[in-house]
């Protein structure tokens, strides 16, 4: 009788070290699908051209075409601008995000 339930309770033990083996096999291959995902989601840098027609301090409106797009840039690094004039060529980089546009660069291209 000792050598049936010595049998069952190695039978199980083994039985729910497989289980744990496997479910650490899922764990560890959902974690590097995570981490494919987060280096998936990395913003690139968008740039527009036109010609500068209103801002002040720290924003700038500038004409593409037919449209006029507005930037406004309070914490963008002073070495990451430029200073530019009304009808100016002007470049602006920008990263898109889920809270709106992060400018990175205004470079004036009539300088």
């Amino acid at each position: 009788m000792k050598k049936l339930i010595l049998a069952f309770g190695l039978l199980f033990a083994l039985s729910l070290t497989s289980c744990f083996s496997e479910e650490n096999a899922q764990n560890k291959e959902q974690a590097d699908t995570t981490k494919v995902e987060l280096t998936a989601d990395v913003p690139t840098d968008v740039e527009v051209t036109g010609v500068a027609v209103d801002g002040a301090m720290n924003s700038i409106s500038i004409k593409v075409g037919e449209d006029t797009v507005d930037f406004s840039y309070p914490d963008l690094e002073s070495e990451n601008r430029d200073t530019w004039d009304i009808n100016d060529t002007v470049t602006v980089r920008y990263v898109e995000t889920e809270s709106g546009d992060s400018v990175t660069a205004v470079v004036n291209k009539s300088a």
